[in-house]
């Protein structure tokens, strides 16, 4: 009996993460093409877009916390979709550092026209799996985000922190 990529791990190929980078990629590909070229918003944007749509006004660091995104980002992203009055930012009246963002109208009506399409997309790719395959494959997602979740707070302290912008490589790497 041969091993599955997941057993081997022998090469770049069987690496769980490259693994599903690529399919992200390949897929994403298709989401980014119908956003931007459709629509003209990022798949950042529409991330945002969709996020604010499900959970109604939010304030900028709880909508980054969600999406698990910096908040620098966040707020490039948000500004973004102000410029394109898909969201309005709320200064609220009693504490006037805070805000809610939330979607305006043309936002909402965004998500109604783009959710449908991002949706038969996600069942095209999922029609490779039989019904209860398709089950098993959600349960196996959570049990590795699970998983993940405790490895972070596991190795966290013990990995070094990245530094993206001095671009210096890593210890030991020529």
């Amino acid at each position: 009996m041969s091993l599955s990529p997941s057993q081997r791990l022998a090469s770049i190929d069987d690496l769980l993460l490259y693994r599903l980078g690529r399919l992200s990629s390949v897929a994403g590909a298709m989401v980014v093409r119908l956003c931007e070229g459709g629509y003209g918003i990022t798949r950042r944007e529409w991330a945002v877009v969709a996020q604010l749509y499900e959970n109604g006004s939010l304030p900028p660091s709880a909508l980054a916390e969600r999406m698990h995104r910096d908040r620098a980002r966040t707020s490039r992203t948000l500004t973004a979709l102000g410029h394109k009055q898909l969201v309005l930012r709320t200064i609220l009246a009693n504490d006037r550092r805070s805000a809610l963002v939330s979607l305006t109208p043309a936002g909402r009506q965004l998500y109604d026209v783009l959710m449908p399409q991002i949706q038969a997309i996600n069942s095209q790719i999922l029609s490779a799996l039989q019904p209860e395959q398709a089950a098993q494959f959600d349960e196996a997602l959570e049990r590795l985000q699970a998983r993940t979740q405790t490895l972070l707070t596991e190795l966290s302290p013990d990995l070094p922190r990245a530094n993206r912008r001095q671009g210096r490589r890593g210890k030991g790497v020529a």
